[in-house]
């Protein structure tokens, strides 16, 4: 899955289908491994109803084949390293839209709350803190009390 990010309120309904999308992956990787590990199981329990289930499984465990085995945890191995990256894009995107939130972006109810693009809002607030530091350093050279030190060790 890609990088998920947020920068528009427009990608709002993206975001909620990522995330549909994201808890579906999720559940239905869940089911499967879920499926995968209860096949062996009823697999065991049923080839000798009367005996102790634990015996039956190691029983089963030593006279399955090999390959089926291998596949089996292949495929649950393959099953959770899904789950592992749709998680890991679960929290890329919850941490785009907290990150969209907090830099003011979008407001609680999800839409933007200026009227400026938030590029246009940041190169604003850009040159107003360069003004500030060019006038700042103008009023030190005028006074003086800029001086190239070096620290004393």
């Amino acid at each position: 899955m890609e990088n998920p990010t947020y920068t528009a309120p427009s990608q709002q309904t993206t975001a909620l289908s990522k995330l549909n999308g994201y808890q579906t992956n999720l559940l239905l990787r869940f089911q499967n491994i879920i499926e995968l590990a209860t096949v062996f199981l009823i697999q065991s329990f049923s080839t000798s109803p009367r005996s102790n289930p634990l015996t039956c499984l190691v029983l089963q465990e030593q006279n399955q084949d090999l390959t089926m085995v291998a596949t089996q945890a292949h495929q649950i191995q393959v099953h959770t390293a899904s789950m592992i990256k749709t998680v890991e894009d679960l929290l890329t995107l919850t941490r785009a839209l907290k990150e969209a939130w907090l830099f003011g972006q979008m407001g609680e109810d999800g839409e933007n709350t200026s009227g400026v693009s938030p590029d246009k809002k940041d190169k604003d607030n850009f040159d107003e803190d360069a003004e500030f530091v060019i006038d700042w350093l103008k009023s030190k050279i005028r006074e003086g009390t800029v001086v190239d030190e070096k620290p004393t060790a």
